[in-house]
């Protein structure tokens, strides 16, 4: 397996949402209502690093939504239109990753068309600081409240298809001797799972909407755990590759944060998503969440079971799942700030990985991939990832141009 990789952390698209008035999040999906009953539709889907893209039907219109494990309803990426009907006078707080708040309103979208089924009244909030990162890849999000209202999906993410049913044991036969891991709803429909790791188990969301992502441990939540545990920090020492000063940068949905941590590369020889084992994964603790993210889903199909309240993983290759990715995180790239002339995207570099060994420093410019200029984050973000490897260009703040190899993960 060539291990030379590059990832873009920047631009992992996360959703999930701290809370404070749950009831009125319940009472606003209560009034959704679906056209049919007893029924099971298939979907064709887009599939990007293991993220679903649902096309869907408002307004007469085409319109990709993601579906999101990690939200508790619908997130339209944009300006309130016309057709959208306020819920409600209350207004309900949110807070995103970037530990940023904000008062919003839900609204309702009258009507959405998926595959066969009408979803009527669905609740949705509004904003659009997140869209120039999206770069047009969807148009909002679809979150498991849906769930919360009786359906049960599969996403096929081995043959892009999304299969949705109100049928209790419809799946029945599919689920039969596979890996599951059960969920609980907690914070208003969002599902949360057990983790085994090397250190313990973690309950954490599972979180489709983040995209690309693994399995990611915040180092400020392992400092706090272990500050008082002598034998559980030899243990994470043990798994401990490369502890790096280092850029965290999330995106959330009231836009983009950075800040400079002290993080860890780990190596979790095997974990288990609940039943689901998952071997030799590498991942940094420089995130701010602690989430299962899409890129199991690059791996495995899921059956969201709604009855029996449990995931079902479909390994593609009829096994376990495992990983390899021994570079995860070498390779991160960060808006450059406002006003910088000297490019749009920045590198952040592990020490001692490929990229780093390579002679690319964290502050070099990325400029060209496969001799296309990046002008703008959503160049790098939509291009086609035909080759193995790509040639990158980076440039240093003092001039000076690297021409490197570097396998794209995303």
């Amino acid at each position: 397996m060539n291990k030379k990789t590059i990832i873009i952390a920047l631009l992992t698209i996360i959703t999930t949402t701290s809370i404070v008035a749950q009831n009125l999040i319940k009472s606003a999906t209560s009034p959704i209502s679906f056209s049919k009953k007893d029924f099971a539709d298939t979907i064709k889907i887009k599939v990007i690093d293991g993220a679903v893209i649902v096309p869907v039907e408002i307004e007469g219109q085409t319109r990709n939504l993601l579906f999101d494990t990690g939200s508790p309803l619908g997130l339209w990426h944009g300006q309130k239109e016309t057709w959208m009907k306020q819920v409600t006078a209350d207004s309900l707080t949110f807070g995103d990753i970037n530990k940023k708040s904000r008062n919003q309103i839900i609204y309702q979208f009258p009507t959405i068309k998926m595959g066969n089924l009408q979803i009527d009244n669905y609740p949705m909030i509004v904003e659009d600081a997140m869209s120039e990162f999206i770069c047009n890849r969807f148009d909002g999000v679809i979150g498991f409240n849906l769930v919360g209202k009786g359906l049960s999906f599969k996403l096929d993410t081995k043959d892009s298809l999304l299969i949705v049913t109100d049928r209790k044991k419809f799946f029945a036969e599919e689920e039969k001797g596979q890996p599951t891991a059960k969920y609980k709803m907690k914070r208003a429909y969002c599902p949360l799972v057990y983790v085994e790791t090397p250190v313990g188990w973690i309950e954490t969301v599972f979180d489709t909407g983040a995209m690309n992502r693994w399995f990611d441990l915040p180092q400020e939540l392992l400092d706090y755990w272990f500050q008082k545990n002598p034998k559980k920090r030899k243990l994470l020492d043990d798994l401990t590759i490369q502890t790096d000063t280092t850029i965290n940068t999330g995106v959330g949905i009231y836009g983009l944060s950075t800040d400079t941590v002290v993080g860890r590369f780990l190596h979790f020889p095997t974990i288990k998503i609940d039943k689901l084992p998952v071997n030799d994964l590498y991942i940094t603790t420089a995130h701010p969440t602690m989430i299962v993210g899409s890129a199991v889903l690059k791996h495995a199909s899921l059956i969201i079971d709604a009855p029996r309240k449990q995931f079902v993983f479909v390994p593609h290759n009829g096994q376990d799942i495992t990983v390899g990715n021994s570079e995860a995180g070498s390779v991160s790239l960060i808006p450059s700030e406002v006003g910088d002339t000297l490019g749009v995207l920045k590198a952040v570099i592990r020490k001692e990985s490929t990229a780093y060994q390579k002679g690319i420093r964290t502050g070099d410019y990325l400029v060209e991939v496969n001799g296309i200029p990046i002008k703008d984050i959503c160049t790098y973000m939509l291009m086609e990832r035909k080759d193995e490897e790509s040639l990158f260009k980076f440039r240093s703040p003092d001039g000076i141009e690297k021409v490197v190899k570097l396998k794209r993960t995303n």
